[in-house]
C-alpha cells in the first residue's frame, strides 16, 4: 500500500537499526536482553509477516507475526508515539490478517500490555478461553 506520503512493506534486514530504534522509543517496550540479533532472528522466522510504516523515509510503525501452521502469534506491534491515532497499528495488523487469510489460518493470537487492550477489542479481538503463562529461561553460565 503506497499512497505517495507513506507505505505498507515488508521489513527487510536493512530495517533493523530503524526498528530497533523504534522500539527504543516506546518506554518499558525494549527488553534489554532483545539484540539487534534478535530482531534478525524474529523477521527470518516470520516468513513473510514482519511489515513496516514508512513515512518520509522514517519507520513509523512495526508488526511481526508468526505463522505455527495450526495458528498465527503476532509477537510484536510498535507504534511510534508521534504516529498513534493515525490508523498505522491498524493498517499493520490488518495487513497480517490479509497475508494469514491467503494462507488459510483463522486463528491470530497475541499477548498485549494492559494498555493496549481496549485497541485491539476495537478491532474485534477477544480473549481466548485460554491462560497465558510464561516461564522464563537463565541463560546458561
Amino acid at each position: 500500500m503506497y499512497d505517495g506520503f507513506h507505505m505498507v512493506r515488508q521489513s527487510t534486514p536493512a530495517d533493523i537499526p530503524a526498528i530497533r530504534s523504534l522500539m527504543e522509543s516506546v518506554a518499558g517496550f525494549w527488553q534489554p536482553h532483545w539484540s539487534s540479533e534478535t530482531l534478525a532472528l524474529a523477521l527470518d522466522s516470520a516468513n513473510g509477516l514482519s511489515f513496516v510504516w514508512e513515512e518520509h523515509s522514517q519507520l513509523l510503525g512495526f508488526v511481526c507475526a508468526h505463522d505455527v501452521g495450526f495458528r498465527a502469534y503476532l509477537s510484536e506491534l510498535v507504534v511510534d508515539p508521534r504516529g498513534r491515532g493515525r490508523g498505522i497499528g491498524r493498517a499493520l495488523i490488518e495487513k497480517v490478517e490479509q497475508v494469514l487469510r491467503e494462507r488459510r489460518r483463522a486463528t491470530l493470537i497475541a499477548d498485549v500490555w494492559l494498555d493496549a487492550v481496549p485497541f485491539y477489542r476495537a478491532l474485534g479481538w477477544e480473549p481466548p478461553q485460554a491462560v497465558l503463562l510464561r516461564k522464563t529461561i537463565q541463560p546458561p553460565g
